[in-house]
């Protein structure tokens, strides 16, 4: 009580809350409150590290801030704890080397990293004159004219680093990007060439403004209806078509077709029958296992027969006849191979000049 009153070090700060203890610095002597079950604590005042054992309040190296301190002993215990011990008396700097333990990875990173007689990370590195030992005093001029030589003559020109050309652009170099995303399209009406998107169903001509579709088409039934797209048309082995005219990209048969076809791609069959109506194309295959009769002309830029076809063909490029092929027919051409095996029966024309073909018949 009276000690409240006159201000003595075990009663710097009024009676302490419930539940928390005073607290006494060793390093400062201020006082501050921490719980009750308080382990280890910082300095309000200069930022020691303070641990509380049994009641006792020691100082460690370590601040706040990571700078080191000297160990010692509060002189005052906290309130209503026994008495703490002193610090004994500092030794002499032998004995204290001495005696002093190896400093650990807690202490500081720099105090391990003496102990461990290793260079810390700010210490510059020694000179290339100590690290490479002594010297003969025989090669000294002969290194300082090196160095001199080395002075003199400009620093070396660092060589440009090579261009890399991202994926993009070799695609774009190449072709590949506008392949990609874009696909060709031909008026109808006009007959003008453009691109489209790949994936467009239609478009409209930017030259006349005509609509064009782009959708392929698939026949697995009878249908009597004309066909007039750049796309694909599938006609499936059960399906039928039987109409005026057929306009697409690439035809591949498997059933029948009765009309007038003109694709300014591929043309391929592989079904059995008769095919009535005149075939206008780039390339007219015929696959292996067909057996077709076409009772109009066949008009191509490329003819390889690889079964037994009727007709006549009209070719302005190469025929090629396979070992399985057959030909019942005239064949007008630049060039007709038969390979062994394959067969032809009937007149073979060969023309040198580009071949004049009739015009497509009118749909």
């Amino acid at each position: 009580m009276f000690g409240r009153f006159f201000g003595t070090k075990t009663s710097i700060l009024p009676t302490p809350p419930k539940n928390q203890i005073e607290v006494v610095c060793p390093s400062c002597g201020a006082a501050q409150y921490e719980p009750r079950l308080v382990v280890s604590t910082f300095c309000k005042k200069c930022g020691v590290h303070l641990t509380v054992e049994k009641r006792r309040v020691i100082a460690s190296e370590v601040t706040r801030s990571g700078a080191g301190m000297t160990d010692a002993w509060t002189d005052e215990p906290a309130a209503g704890s026994a008495p703490a011990k002193k610090p004994e008396p500092a030794a002499k700097p032998a004995e204290k080397a001495s005696a002093e333990p190896a400093p650990t990875a807690a202490d500081g990173f720099g105090a391990f990293l003496q102990s461990q007689n290793l260079p810390a990370a700010d210490d510059p590195p020694p000179p290339a004159a100590e690290a490479a030992g002594p010297v003969n005093a025989a090669s000294e001029p002969a290194a300082a004219g090196m160095r001199r030589a080395q002075s003199n003559s400009p620093p070396p020109t660092p060589a440009p680093a090579p261009h890399t050309a991202t994926s993009l652009q070799k695609m774009k170099e190449q072709g590949m990007y506008r392949n990609q995303y874009f696909k060709d399209a031909e008026c109808f009406d006009c007959g003008h060439k453009f691109k489209t998107g790949r994936s467009a169903k239609s478009a409209n001509c930017p030259a006349c403004g005509a609509y064009i579709s782009l959708e392929d088409v698939e026949i697995n039934m009878t249908s009597t209806q004309s066909i007039k797209t750049r796309g694909d048309v599938l006609i499936r082995k059960r399906g039928r078509l039987s109409a005026s005219s057929v306009h697409c990209r690439d035809l591949e048969c498997h059933g029948i077709i009765e009309a007038n076809v003109t694709c300014s791609g591929d043309a391929t069959f592989r079904t059995t029958g008769s095919i009535i109506g005149e075939i206008h194309c780039h390339r007219f295959v015929v696959e292996k296992g067909a057996d077709v009769a076409f009772l109009n002309p066949v008009h191509a830029t490329e003819v390889d027969i690889q079964a037994r076809v009727t007709g006549t063909i009209y070719s302005t490029g190469p025929v090629l006849i396979s070992s399985n092929g057959a030909i019942n027919g005239d064949v007008t051409a630049r060039s007709v191979s038969i390979e062994p095996g394959g067969e032809l029966n009937g007149a073979m024309n060969i023309v040198r000049g580009k071949q004049q073909q009739p015009p497509p018949a009118a749909s």
